[in-house]
């Protein structure tokens, strides 16, 4: 530990000394030191100390130009809590006024704290932090609301408050082995010892939390799941319940949110009910955490309801900051500064690109579960359920329940169609009927991606009958025509499928064509002529080929295993 005073303290005595910490604060220190020399004292004599841990911005030359005296903390492992030690330990003045370096003080603060802590076993006064730029993002705005305490007797202050030095003394100081929440445990020992510690109404002093990133705003809430979990720890030992019900809630909760995505899959894959039943928790929740901090923004609703969310999200990463100390317990090793700020100007965060790609692929990976469900229970039963709505519409006739209609059906001309049970129909599905034309669609017939079934007279479907991909069976012709083809009219004569009639990839099928029950359609033929019961048939025009007994599969097509890849 090395020390630097840029000024002689004064042979005067202090009444207050002030004690500000910091590393790499740039020109936010330059602003608090500043505000300390510009804040109404009154008769108050005060002496200003800077004590730096480690930076490497200019800061100690910064804190030396506006005469404070400089102590540089010289330690491999720096935190809060030694720099406050070596500072109030030089102090000279019975109160010492702590400060974090990225905070302004307000002018009129000293003076009522020091007129507050006049009073019986009173150690310690603190008033309203409150952040300089809200608005600065969306994470400001809702940390600004994590300042807002009530006021009165209070268990525990924060980085700014007047202390009495004696106070300080009795309990040896801020605990030099924790890595964050060195406050609410000094605070634990001191309230041990009788001490008081009180919160008044007034302005103390505003912060620069520069959390512009979710990466800023992550790290911030991993650094309070450390402090809790080893103050937590420490208190236990002690016998003392500080931060204990705390660390074991954030620990519960933060596992249930981390789990929420898959939990909220699997209720999407038991049932959609429970789903929604599970969407309706979450909701109260959020509006039972807005109600009850509503006195912390009265009037703001939005504001409101984005710090519930943040009271929530937080939870994540505070677990993974218990974890990573109770490793680091493990390991017997120490976890030490915990720095969080956003570093670069607003609008340039490019330092956090690598971490911030990294989240959104943690996010990404623990959504696919949600994504799955979502697309499987929701999304798609939902558009089956729109399909067949649309198709029943369009035909005016009743679709029985037990027909699966996987996406849209195109329907064009007079919808004379009619289908049985038990269909399955994929999208892209064309079914056309001209004049007094009909479709008749058995049971259990499976249409494909992208069949076209057109009628002019009369196309039948037999139950079990399996129509491959881009199928295209029409019972009409152009008559030839001299002059024009497309004026010439149409020849037509009913097509008839039967019953298990498998029909492959692309085959055409043309008027006056009669399938035999279980007869096999080989990909691409074009079918002209009657094809008897049990035949295959396959080429341009089809033609019979030789075959072998057809294979008997419960719930499925039968044919020869030579021809799969031909059906294909």
């Amino acid at each position: 530990m090395s020390t630097t005073a840029s000024t002689q303290a004064s042979a005067a005595a202090v009444d207050v000394s002030v004690v500000v910490i910091g590393r790499n604060e740039g020109a936010r220190l330059q602003r608090c030191l500043v505000s300390v020399a510009a804040a109404d004292w009154g008769a108050l004599q005060h002496e200003l100390i800077y004590v730096d841990s480690g930076s490497t911005d200019g800061s100690v030359q910064v804190a030396q130009g506006l005469g404070a005296t400089v102590l540089v903390l010289d330690d491999a492992a720096p935190n809060a809590a030694k720099g406050r030690n070596l500072g109030w330990r030089q102090a000279r003045g019975p109160m010492v006024l702590f400060l974090d370096g990225d905070t302004e003080l307000h002018p009129g603060f000293v003076r009522q704290a020091h007129a507050a802590i006049d009073a019986p076993r009173r150690c310690a006064v603190w008033g309203h932090r409150r952040e300089s730029a809200p608005q600065q993002s969306v994470y400001t705005r809702v940390l600004d609301l994590d300042w807002v305490y009530p006021v009165g007797e209070t268990l525990y202050f924060g980085g700014d408050v007047l202390v009495r030095r004696a106070a300080l003394a009795e309990v040896d100081g801020f605990d030099p082995t924790l890595a964050a929440g060195e406050e609410p445990e000094l605070c634990a020992r001191l309230r041990a010892r009788g001490w008081q510690i009180a919160h008044i109404d007034a302005p103390m002093t505003t912060h620069d939390l520069a959390v512009r990133t979710l990466r800023a705003y992550a790290r911030r809430a991993y650094r309070s799941g450390v402090a809790y979990a080893e103050v937590a720890q420490r208190m236990r030992r002690l016998g003392d319940p500080l931060w204990q019900h705390e660390a074991r809630r954030d620990l519960q909760h933060g596992l249930l949110f981390l789990a929420a995505p898959w939990l909220l899959a699997a209720a999407l894959l038991l049932s959609p009910a429970a789903a929604l039943v599970m969407a309706a928790a979450a909701l109260a929740l959020l509006a039972r955490t807005a109600h009850r901090s509503a006195w912390k923004a009265p009037g703001q609703r939005a504001l409101q309801w984005q710090y519930a969310v943040h009271v929530h999200l937080q939870k994540v990463p505070a677990l993974f900051g218990q974890l990573a100390w109770w490793r680091a317990q493990r390991r017997s090793r120490q976890i030490g500064l915990i720095e969080y700020k956003d570093t670069a100007p607003a609008g340039q965060g490019g330092a956090t690109r690598p971490l911030r790609a990294a989240c959104k692929g943690a996010l990404t990976a623990a959504l696919v579960p949600l994504a799955i469900g979502w697309q499987r229970l929701v999304r798609d039963r939902w558009a089956r359920l729109w399909s067949a709505a649309r198709l029943r519409a369009a035909t005016g006739q009743p679709l029985h329940p037990s027909n699966v209609v996987l996406g849209p059906v195109d329907v064009q001309g007079t919808g004379r169609i009619t289908f049985g049970r038990g269909a399955l129909v994929y999208p892209g599905v064309l079914l056309e009927t001209q004049g007094d034309g009909c479709i008749e669609i058995g049971d259990d017939v499976v249409l494909s991606r992208g069949v076209h079934i057109v009628a002019f007279e009369r196309i039948t479907l037999g139950a079990g009958t399996l129509v491959g991909e881009y199928a295209s069976l029409r019972d009409a012709n152009h008559r030839r025509s001299t002059h024009s083809v497309r004026h010439s009219g149409h020849a037509h004569a009913p097509i008839t499928v039967g019953r298990n009639v498998w029909i492959g990839r692309g085959v055409t099928v043309l008027k006056g064509v009669t399938l035999g029950d279980s007869c096999v359609v080989g990909a691409n033929a074009v079918v002209t002529q009657a094809v008897p019961a049990q035949a295959v048939v396959a080429g341009a025009p089809a033609r019979p080929i030789p075959a072998r007994p057809p294979v008997e599969t419960a719930g499925a097509p039968t044919a020869a295993p030579a021809l799969l890849p031909l059906l294909s």
